[in-house]
């Protein structure tokens, strides 16, 4: 039993989780899950938004792997995919070989295309407006303004800007159009459009996951999610407040 390279690909399991959106609970018995099926009995994870530990007592000797986590996202098919790729190897068992040529497929996995992510963006803030109580032509402007900003931070994510700034940037830029199309008389009013486009931006799963983490006991991790999406929505107001601010200020109504 190669235990070095056991946990190597278990933590490597528990890293792609976590960059994709998996709760740290779920990360926690995926790792011991998997350790146990390849022969690992005495395993302990240690799991945080930023970083994932693992290590193993075999044999009297301990062994561990610290495995830093830098970018995150929501790909809830990768963390499906994981989910079932654990099951699989605890009850059927696969060859440590199999298992890393799969993770690495999961890994490179694009489920969706860049144009269809823009697309449901756009639907995605379009049907929020009309819950709101827009208008069609609100629900057009959505649908633009909601593209726009998909394509718009999908770009700046590719070159490595912080996601703060992304994430500011993208609240910018819902305001500046909404703007532009009130003045051209596109809309008569931007406060419908502005609030279901605005959803597009909305930590939604990393404040659930803070929530269950906290009601799980993972106080640490639930704190640092919990900071995430205070900087998060702090990104957001800032913003959009300084794009409708300079508007009030020069005219605007």
């Amino acid at each position: 039993m190669d235990v070095n390279r056991i946990l190597e690909f278990a933590s490597d399991v528990g890293v792609l989780l976590l960059q994709s959106g998996g709760e740290t609970y779920r990360v926690e018995e995926t790792v011991i899950r998997i350790c146990s099926a390849f022969g690992i009995e005495k395993t302990g994870v240690f799991a945080t938004p930023t970083a994932v530990i693992v290590s193993a007592t075999v044999d009297g000797e301990i062994r561990s792997v610290v495995k830093r986590i830098v970018k995150r996202s929501t790909d809830l098919n990768k963390v499906f995919e994981i989910n079932a790729l654990s099951r699989t190897i605890t009850n059927y068992g696969f060859n440590i070989d199999v298992c890393e040529k799969i993770l690495k497929e999961i890994e490179k996995g694009n489920y969706y295309s860049e144009k269809r992510k823009i697309l449901f963006a756009g639907i995605g803030t379009a049907v929020l407006t009309v819950l709101f109580g827009g208008g069609l032509m609100d629900m057009l402007a959505s649908f633009i303004i909601g593209c726009t900003v998909k394509y718009m931070t999908g770009m700046f994510g590719k070159i490595s800007i912080n996601d703060f700034f992304i994430n500011m940037i993208g609240a910018a830029i819902i305001p500046i159009i909404a703007i532009l199309l009130l003045e051209v008389g596109f809309i008569s009013s931007i406060d419908k459009v502005i609030m279901g486009s605005i959803m597009l931006l909305v930590p939604g799963l990393p404040l659930t996951n803070a929530i269950r983490d906290i009601l799980d006991g993972e106080l640490l991790s639930g704190a640092m999610k919990i900071e995430e999406v205070l900087l998060i929505g702090i990104a957001v107001t800032v913003g959009m407040c300084f794009v409708l601010n300079i508007y009030i200020r020069y005219g605007g109504v």
